[in-house]
């Protein structure tokens, strides 16, 4: 295990693309938790405290595993360290271009996802105006059915009286 080396977050990278700000979440899913891996290796916290196992997605490190004080988060002792060696350069651009194309079909999903509740909700209300011009007209229907009647009866009347 190499010193301590830059490697963005595994759970989530801040990155700008085009001058826009965006957090962005590991690209995968993790298989089991930071805690969970032999043989352990503990940070300098005091008490002890087994260090958390993290996937780098930066650039320069893609897909690489490195260990960090548990409580980083909330301060910690500093503690990280690299849990294996770096990659070979093929697979290093491999994993960024596959990284890259995961992060890009999220965002399509998610703006797939927006358009789909948007349209959604416009088609219930779409739905509840033509429900509400159906009980309009089913009233006009009645009203004219009555008018009818009272003509009929009123003509009725007026022949055989």
């Amino acid at each position: 295990m190499s010193g301590s080396g830059s490697s963005s977050s595994s759970r989530v990278l801040s990155c700008s693309w085009n001058g826009e700000e965006e957090t962005r979440e590991s690209p995968i899913r993790y298989r089991v938790g930071p805690l969970a891996y032999e043989p352990a290796v503990y940070c300098n916290c005091v008490p002890v405290r087994k260090a958390a196992l993290w996937i780098s997605w930066s650039n320069k490190n893609p897909g690489r595993r490195y260990l960090k004080c548990y409580r980083a988060r909330q301060g910690g002792c500093g503690f990280i360290g690299w849990y294996e060696g770096p990659h070979d350069p093929f697979v290093q651009t491999l994993l960024i271009d596959l990284r890259d194309a995961v992060w890009e079909l999220k965002k399509q999903r998610s703006v797939l996802k927006l358009a789909l509740k948007e349209a959604s909700e416009d088609h219930e209300a779409k739905k509840k105006e033509l429900e509400d011009k159906v009980n309009r007209l089913e009233l006009e229907k009645l009203v004219m059915r009555a008018v009818c009647a009272c003509l009929l009866a009123i003509l009725a009347y007026l022949l055989f009286r």
